[in-house]
């Protein structure tokens, strides 16, 4: 029997006793794998033990206290035990802080104020996490480990530069430049480009390779190699697990001290190449403003991380500008029924070939009329939830989408292009489910019923002119419905008009008079007397206009 491996030890300094205390009594440390070794009110104490005890394998620490700070705590105890992890939690929201605790390689740097138990025990599991492949990387042999630890520690430091000049207030430029300065870039002194790398349909991508850091590792990996071909001052930083931030300084091969767009292209050119030759990722760079003002760049490279809108309308694998996007005002949901209906009449008659092209030209007609991207996301969603509702009650095939995963899928996809592939293999799923229905010999006069009412719905159906349809006596098609379905046929009808109306009436641009029209009733009081039979309330009280 192997002895259980030692919890790691874990020493908490804060001269703040409630928060020492809530420290100690809110983290569950033995489920975490942790040992708490020692709580302290001042970096003096802390240190103390950490000599004569045991240097902790993870300190977390505030940064002002009496007698020795936190900085200068976190400092010594590295020089006891080096590869120590580092959270510091504090109160100031200053850059000076951040850019300190950032050369001391500490791992995390937390705002009190941000605290809880929830996210701090996340933070902890990602810091033991980190511990764990360290150790493993050992066991591997020990000049491996360094570089790869290396090299991970410096992706950390960058990542933690970065998310700061982005999103804290920059008080020091004269820090911010030195710490740039640090990872190859010279801030202030010439223009720097700004590109944002996306990794493109990143769910996917990060199913292929198992989990987030390995995916944005690999790309972060092939990046920086290519980006050696530049010659001038160059960096990756990795902003998320999906998107690096690139830095181009002035092109060495350009007189003047200016970035060179040209050779700029070429290298995105090449990783885009490589990326998708070796790890078989695409992926969109948009470029920014190249400029030799640290503010004006971080404003830059904020529009350029924030930007999700700005890449809607764009084909995935570009390399392009960034713009600001403009929308338009006008309703995209005026062309829901009748993008509803085409879709639904492909399905109906499994016209599998067809559905790409319908699709597609829909896509086009959104991309010119250039509709915000949440609207459209809305608009493709309700499209194959409307197609896979309709056609739940005509079969026993179960759907492979649920709503839940379809609302998922397709609010989080970024670009035009991904939600019409959605959409398309969403219909061919349904007119799959059409093939399976009519597949049912004992079913298969029944779908074709129904499939001849969704056709046909906006004209009066009557039951003669459909049993004549499937040559079959009136009676006995009569009868055939209802042993199936459990109701008549004429219930059908006025259930697929009266659902039909509701949509139309949701879509608020039609009034009572032209949806009665549309679904082929001549008498609005006859209309209006179904419609509140099936629904409870009139169409006007269900939102009409009268």
């Amino acid at each position: 029997m192997t002895n259980p491996k030692p919890a790691r030890s874990v020493v908490i300094v804060d001269d703040d006793v409630p928060v020492l205390d809530f420290l100690r009594h809110a983290i569950p440390w033995d489920k975490l794998g942790l040992r708490l070794a020692g709580a302290f009110e001042n970096g003096a104490k802390a240190y103390e033990h950490a000599v004569n005890a045991e240097p902790p394998d993870l300190l977390i620490t505030d940064i002002g206290m009496p007698q020795m700070d936190g900085l200068q705590l976190t400092e010594r105890v590295k020089k006891l035990k080096p590869d120590v992890s580092v959270i510091i939690l504090s109160c100031h929201d200053e850059f000076k802080y951040a850019q300190q605790a950032i050369k001391l390689g500490v791992d995390d740097y937390v705002l009190k104020e941000t605290v809880s138990p929830a996210t701090l025990e996340e933070l902890l599991r990602t810091v033991v996490k980190r511990l764990e492949e360290r150790e493993a990387a050992e066991g591997a042999g020990k000049r491996l480990a360094s570089e790869v630890q290396s090299v991970h520690n410096r992706s950390i430091r960058k990542e933690q530069f970065i998310r700061s000049l982005l999103y804290h207030p920059i008080a020091d430029i004269a820090g911010w430049r030195e710490l740039a300065s640090g990872f190859g870039i010279r801030l202030g002194s010439a223009p720097v480009l700004p590109v944002l790398l996306v990794v493109d349909n990143y769910p996917e991508a990060k199913a292929r390779f198992v989990s987030e850091d390995n995916c944005i590792f690999a790309v972060e990996n092939v990046t920086e190699e290519l980006l050696r071909s530049y010659g001038g001052d160059v960096a990756a930083f990795r902003v998320t697990h999906r998107e690096l931030l690139l830095l181009f300084g002035p092109d060495p091969g350009v007189s003047g001290g200016t970035v060179g767009k040209y050779r700029v292209e070429s290298v995105l050119k090449r990783i885009r190449a490589a990326l998708g030759s070796y790890l078989k990722l695409s992926v969109t760079c948009m470029m920014g403003i190249a400029s030799s003002d640290p503010l004006l760049l971080r404003s830059d490279m904020q529009r350029l991380a924030d930007g999700r809108t700005s890449r809607f309308y764009l084909p995935e694998g570009v390399i392009a500008d960034w713009a600001e996007p403009v929308f338009t005002q006008d309703d995209l949901f005026a062309l829901y029924p009748q993008a509803l209906d085409e879709c639904r009449k492909v399905v109906l008659l499994q016209e599998t070939d067809r559905i790409e092209p319908v699709v597609l030209a829909w896509a086009a007609r959104i991309r010119e009329g250039g509709y915000p991207p949440e609207a459209v996301k809305e608009w493709f969603l309700k499209m194959v939830l409307d197609l896979h509702m309709k056609f739940k009650t005509m079969e026993h095939v179960p759907s492979a989408y649920s709503r839940e995963a379809l609302h998922q899928t397709f609010l989080e996809a970024e670009r035009l292009d991904r939600l019409s592939r959605y959409t398309i293999e969403a219909m061919r799923e349904a007119a799959s489910r059409m093939g399976a229905i009519y597949g049912q010999p004992q079913r298969a006069e029944i779908a074709e019923a129904q499939r001849f009412v969704e056709l046909n719905i906006h004209r009066k159906i009557s039951l003669e002119e459909v049993a004549d349809h499937l040559h079959l006596n009136a009676s006995y098609f009569s009868r055939l419905f209802k042993k199936e379905t459990n109701e008549t046929f004429v219930d059908f009808v006025t259930r697929t008009k009266m659902e039909k109306a509701k949509e139309l009436l949701d879509l608020s641009r039609y009034t009572v008079r032209e949806v009665a029209d549309r679904l082929g009733y001549d008498n609005k009081s006859y209309f209006v007397k179904l419609f509140k039979a099936f629904c409870g309330v009139t169409p006007k009280e269900y939102g009409g206009k009268g």
